[in-house]
């Protein structure tokens, strides 16, 4: 979800928590402008503070607006639009001053129906916090006691972590890595593709996937033996390896992005204005939660599901699913009387689904099974 350097001053008083809703991304309650509340992400991907265009309208807030392109990953760049009047906003019932430039963009079509907006890494840039995933807050503190230090670069408001990853052959792949919790997935840029323990891989799986902000994206599914950070070793994992040719995950300046998947198994402290990271496994370190379903995913769009991510070896593909589809019914059923979450959880290794879809006005049902369910 990450994508362009915003500059911007804040005046902020903050309690000694934040609640955060965690389902793979971190989802804050915020206040905008004294009087609307909405769901914002928080992304360490990104600078500063980014509206939903549809929110704004909704909400009629009105701001004085240039017309930008913008990237993130994906193969593609979108329009969007600079707000340079200032935003004033609030969490916690604690006031926060944003000063201009603000994005604002079609998030909801791009990211997901539910989003208001983004809050970047410079949200909290004044003082030390800890993302606790387990027990959903963010958590000012100063307190390290008991925790690691990784070595960190901060660099143009983003965080740089080195991780070494051995992959099945024993070969392994080490750089920096940047650090963004705006991603569900920890993701190998396209450079590093061509390396011959991944490009020669047999037990990869190619997916195509909706990037967010920059568009369609392509790439592998790769299990790995190991992803060390620091002195911590997770293992038997699923990353994904990106095939793009532009955008952030075409930059040879880092290997990839960290993303949720691996820093949830952790409680991590940041202090930006030092550049530093801390770290201490939770109770879910190691569990080996990441039996991942990967056949097909989908993003809801209220009245019909989006296809968001589809493998190329799967029946599903095979059956005629595409990318874009929208999905009316699963197993007969509008999915606009169904909740996708508790939908996805539930799915099974080689259950049958049965999708009414529609593709440039004309409708199609398919059968298939969920043949594609990768272990790490």
């Amino acid at each position: 979800m990450s994508l362009f350097l915003v500059s911007c001053s804040k005046k902020i008083t903050i309690n000694n928590s934040i609640p955060i809703r965690y389902n793979g991304h971190i989802n804050l309650d915020m206040k905008v402008e004294d009087k609307i509340y909405g769901n914002f992400v928080f992304d360490t991907g990104v600078p500063g503070l980014v509206l939903d265009s549809l929110f704004c309208k909704k909400n009629r807030l009105d701001y004085k607006t240039n017309e930008i392109e913008i990237g993130g990953i994906g193969n593609s760049t979108k329009a969007a639009q600079l707000i340079t009047d200032t935003i004033h906003y609030e969490l916690n019932n604690k006031e926060y001053h944003f000063s201009t430039p603000t994005v604002m963009l079609n998030l909801k079509d791009m990211v997901d129906k539910n989003i208001n907006g983004i809050l970047g890494i410079n949200t909290f840039g004044q003082k030390p916090y800890m993302i606790d995933y387990v027990s959903q807050k963010i958590i000012f503190t100063d307190s390290i006691k008991g925790y690691e230090n990784i070595y960190a670069e901060a660099d143009n408001a983003k965080i740089y972590l080195n991780l070494s990853i051995t992959l099945k052959n024993g070969k392994k792949i080490q750089g920096r890595f940047l650090l963004d919790t705006g991603s569900n997935e920890t993701i190998l840029n396209s450079h590093v593709f061509v390396t011959d323990g991944i490009y020669n891989s047999t037990d990869k799986k190619k997916f195509f996937a909706k990037g967010g902000i920059g568009g369609d994206s392509n790439g592998y599914f790769l299990p790995v033996s190991a992803i060390e950070i620091g002195k911590f070793k997770l293992k038997n994992l699923i990353v994904s390896v990106s095939t793009d040719s532009l955008g952030m995950l075409a930059n040879s300046d880092y290997m990839g992005i960290i993303g949720n998947d691996l820093l949830d198994d952790f409680n991590i402290i940041f202090n930006y204005q030092k550049g530093k990271i801390w770290v201490k496994p939770n109770k879910n370190f190691n569990k080996n939660k990441r039996k991942l379903f990967r056949c097909i995913s989908f993003q809801d769009m209220g009245e019909k599901w989006t296809v968001a991510g589809i493998v190329e070896d799967s029946e599903a593909f095979r059956q005629g699913v595409r990318m874009n589809d929208q999905v009316i019914e699963v197993n007969n059923i509008p999915v606009e009387k169904m909740d996708l979450d508790k939908f996805t959880d539930k799915l099974k290794a080689n259950e049958e689904l049965h999708l009414k879809i529609k593709r440039e006005n004309e409708e199609k049902e398919i059968k298939f099974k969920l043949n594609v369910f990768m272990k790490s």
